[in-house]
């Protein structure tokens, strides 16, 4: 007897790729649903399509129409899976905020880690992540152009601690640089300012509702740390609005707050006159590279040798201090550890730490238990930089 249809998709597609669809199809729908500045007629048109990605993953046997959809999109993310298929975390995750009605703020970042195990798969064809995989890749190309390991180094620290600036301030990158940067999107400016984020610097996403502006950043961990903010919508006013911190920030341990700062307060800059790395680019290097530039500076000043992407990133800090003790470590700053577990499971981590921000202290013992069977080593990074200067003889923080 022949598979059925939905038998052919089980086998062709894999739980990765379904997972990572359904969050495409999510984010879609959730931007139809919440965007006010969007058409009827487009906002249609982005959930019919939203609709057909669902339909397409769960085939005739499963289908769902277009009312019970729109339904759906409102529950866990996990609800828009064929039956049968495991969540890998999406139960915890909702598209547009059951409180709030606002669309989630992490919703792009989460869709990019679960594109990425999604990729990892091989068993999808590429289309869905064909832009952000270029993106990504030309920034790894700009970086390496020329194979030298000091310009490497040079062009990427550049871009993590300039996620975005005005024209001038940018004067000084790279040359090789320039094409990553383009113009602030309507999204993240209001009147003619945009907000750059007091911890990445990267402009922050703008919300109205009513006379009342929201400001917060794209990172879930800057946000925790206070970097979200609100004004009153003033259209008389000629200057800048005066933005408002929300809340200071959750409290952070004497040991981690060298490496994660409390966000201060957040002022405007003309966005006409300023320019940014896009979303991946963001994403995969800035969010990181901003735990791992904290842990290169202050070690170093303890006495630690420290090494940044060595081999153009064969990981990212290689540490050593006196009697031969080594770390070679990947940070990773996620938003979800389901597909990073996925995605580090099959690899084998002999002699490497997984360091983590210690925003995610609680999930350690999770990845600790599903990735030391790969050899792994899992700690946060107060921790690694506790371990470190033990080694040394110094005190930390």
């Amino acid at each position: 007897m022949g598979k059925s249809v939905a038998d052919q998709q089980k086998s062709g597609f894999s739980d990765d790729h379904v997972r990572f669809m359904a969050l495409h199809a999510a984010l879609i729908a959730a931007q139809a649903l919440t965007e006010p500045g969007i058409s009827g007629s487009e906002r249609l048109a982005m959930l019919e399509r939203a609709h057909g990605i669902m339909l397409a993953l769960r085939g005739p046997t499963h289908a769902v129409g277009f009312a019970e959809f729109r339904g759906l999109v409102r529950g866990p993310v996990s609800g828009l899976l064929p039956p049968g298929r495991s969540p890998g975390g999406l139960e915890r995750v909702h598209a547009i905020d059951p409180e709030t009605g606002e669309r989630l703020v992490d919703l792009e970042s989460l869709e990019g880690e679960f594109r990425h195990v999604a990729r990892l798969s091989g068993k999808a064809p590429p289309w869905p992540w064909l832009r952000e995989e270029l993106a990504e890749n030309k920034a790894f190309e700009l970086f390496r152009k020329g194979n030298d390991q000091a310009a490497y180094e040079q062009r990427r620290g550049f871009v993590i601690r300039h996620a975005a600036g005005t024209l001038a301030s940018l004067r000084a990158m790279p040359g090789e640089l320039s094409d990553l940067y383009g113009e602030v999107p309507m999204e993240r400016i209001y009147d003619r300012w945009c907000f750059p984020c007091p911890l990445c610097r990267w402009p922050m996403s703008v919300r109205a509702t009513g006379d009342v502006v929201r400001v917060l950043c794209d990172d879930r961990g800057h946000r925790e740390r206070g970097a979200e903010y609100l004004f009153k919508r003033d259209d008389d006013k000629e200057g800048p609005p005066d933005l408002v911190q929300v809340h200071r920030g959750v409290a952070v341990p004497a040991r981690a707050r060298p490496l994660a700062p409390a966000a201060g307060q957040a002022r405007a800059q003309e966005a006409a006159k300023t320019r940014m790395v896009g979303h991946e680019c963001w994403r995969s290097h800035v969010v990181p590279g901003l735990l791992e530039l904290a842990l290169y500076d202050e070690l170093r000043t303890r006495g630690a040798t420290v090494n940044l992407w060595p081999g153009m990133d064969s990981y990212d800090l290689h540490i050593a201090v006196p009697l031969d003790r080594v770390w070679k470590v990947d940070v990773k700053d996620v938003a979800l550890v389901d597909p990073l577990i996925t995605s580090l499971e099959g690899e084998d981590g002999r002699g490497k730490w997984i360091v983590v921000p210690d925003r995610l202290r609680l999930e350690e013992p999770l990845l600790k238990r599903k990735l030391s069977r790969s050899g792994w080593k899992v700690c946060t990074a107060s921790k690694l930089a506790t371990e470190v200067c033990r080694a040394l003889e110094v005190a930390w923080p």
